[in-house]
């Protein structure tokens, strides 16, 4: 969305740092009103169409907006751009003489917008009569799995922490049959939890030993995790899977991430977002994405519906996978590749 407005060097720095420059058809595209990568801007419109679709068997809630100060002129194409591509507005604000207003006024459209699931969203002082430009990004999440997890099957068991120290944690755990992967080499489990319909899944990613995360986070990479998870690799099999029940949040201030990838015009005076308004000195003065998740027993089917197909790999056990020291997991969009949620459990 703010790509879409910017121009000069500060486009070439997005497009660098966002791997735009790879995409032949920039090169190849044409002056319209929504600037000259309308391309970049109808994939993404479809990918967003595809991924938070209001029929989908899943709930995921983007909200993105972006806040200016009311005394700058907003450029009318911006405004239907933005609106095209990404159903998002820019909303004029009276940052110079109510900030605190205009700090309510985000965290109740915030709240509003993930069904109230993440609330005061900019703290108290993130906004003031300097502030000129503020991008909102506010993520939401709950699936319903394939195959459920019995509530009465859920109980407190303890997490290992460390090597020296364990908290009590909700553990789900169901027999069933999935798909899972054992990668010596590297020392770690994969274990492949569908969500209803299909179209997403959760890999968890459990390294055989309790402190063995920071070198798994080293390792990992999306070639690597492809690598990993290959159809070559993951074999479906019976197993008793042990997972926490999870609520997870987490916010991340942009700017300081985005500055160490090379994008720095965008949050100081040098900033070309012409795109957006006239007036020159507009820069981003704040950038905020927060998310939040949660994981728990609801699905679609009862354990033990478990599907007959001839690539299951029998036993007469059930492997065990069970996820009670920390581990990462992703949720993954099945028809793109693309990973939605990407996160680390470390503590309940």
């Amino acid at each position: 969305m703010v790509y879409l407005g910017a121009r000069g060097n500060t486009q070439s720095q997005m497009e660098k740092v966002l791997h735009f420059d790879n995409v032949t058809e920039v090169g190849n595209a044409i002056d319209s009103q929504c600037g000259s990568s309308e391309y970049i801007h109808n994939s993404l419109k479809d990918l967003l169409s595809d991924i938070a679709r209001r029929n989908a068997s899943y709930s995921l809630e983007i909200a993105d907006k972006l806040y200016i100060e009311k005394t700058y002129p907003v450029v009318p194409e911006y405004l239907k751009c933005a609106k095209k591509f990404y159903r998002a507005e820019l909303e004029e604000v009276n940052f110079k003489t109510a900030a605190e207003e205009a700090k309510q006024l985000i965290n109740s459209w915030v709240e509003k917008e993930t069904d109230g699931k993440i609330r005061n969203f900019l703290e108290p002082d993130s906004v003031d009569l300097d502030t000129v430009l503020v991008l909102v990004n506010a993520v939401y999440f709950k699936g319903i799995w394939k195959t459920a997890f019995k509530e009465e099957d859920t109980q407190e068991f303890p997490f290992s922490v460390t090597k020296q120290e364990t908290k009590p944690v909700q553990m789900m755990c169901q027999n069933s049959t999935f798909k899972v992967a054992e990668v010596t080499e590297e020392k770690i489990k994969i274990l492949e939890l569908p969500y209803a319909s299909g179209e997403l899944s959760m890999l968890v990613l459990l390294p055989d030993d309790i402190s063995d995360l920071e070198k798994l986070e080293d390792k990992i990479s999306f070639e690597k995790l492809k690598e990993w998870t290959s159809p070559n690799v993951m074999e479906r099999k019976r197993v008793k899977v042990y997972l926490p029940r999870m609520k997870m949040e987490e916010k991340i201030k942009l700017p300081p991430v985005l500055k160490a990838l090379g994008l720095t015009d965008l949050f100081s005076p040098s900033a070309d977002l012409s795109g957006i308004s006239s007036q020159k000195s507009l820069k981003i003065s704040e950038a905020i994405h927060k998310a939040y998740m949660e994981v728990n027993e609801e699905g679609t089917e009862a354990t033990g519906s478990e599907e007959v197909t001839a690539d299951i790999k029998r036993s007469s056990e059930f492997e065990e996978f069970k996820a009670d020291h920390p581990f990462l997991f992703l949720i993954k969009h099945n028809p793109t590749d693309i990973i939605l949620f990407f996160g680390k459990y470390c503590s309940p």
